[in-house]
């Protein structure tokens, strides 16, 4: 991306705010992969990894129903640090040819979204997008706040949850 794309975009987004913070308690995630078994009611069609760029990126096409129909591509980076992490997710906003593209709260550290077609967000160090991808329109919410949950999980090394931790008591 050319610097006056990215100044458009540093200022659109108010990146001043969030570049390079997260959560200080969360560690960085290193072993993130599909299996086809994160997302109850959808199947893995095809994963794939691409290195041709610092970070690599991860492609992966999932169905619900009718594989032919409802169809979300699942891309997914992970990065060396929150900053690097930042970064990309803005690179992935300056691919995506749309200003309707808006500041998503309440999912990962950093999110925007396109109405509930597309989601693109920051948990740590790694930047995850999800988008439709077939002929019938899916709605990503549900399967974003599954990702982010599992990258959550991911992130706090194991430690049990309030719930657990109660349970141990």
């Amino acid at each position: 991306m050319d610097s006056g794309q990215r100044q458009y975009l540093e200022q659109r987004h108010a990146v001043r705010q969030w570049h390079g913070q997260g959560a200080a308690n969360l560690r960085m995630i290193t072993d993130f992969a599909f299996t086809g078994s994160e997302l109850s009611g959808w199947t893995l069609l095809r994963a794939s990894r691409e290195e041709r760029h610092t970070p690599p990126a991860f492609h992966s096409l999932w169905h619900r129903g009718d594989p032919t129909a409802e169809l979300l591509s699942i891309d997914f980076w992970v990065c060396a640090s929150v900053a690097a992490a930042h970064d990309q997710l803005i690179e992935a906003l300056a691919n995506i040819q749309s200003d309707a593209v808006e500041r998503h709260h309440g999912l990962g550290d950093i999110a925007f979204a396109l109405s509930d077609r597309m989601a693109l967000f920051a948990r740590v160090n790694v930047v995850v997008l999800i988008r439709n991808a077939g002929p019938k329109t899916v709605e990503v919410d549900h399967v974003s706040r599954l990702i982010d949950g599992l990258l959550v999980r991911l992130s706090d090394g194991g430690r049990p949850g309030p719930r657990s931790r109660r349970q141990r008591k």
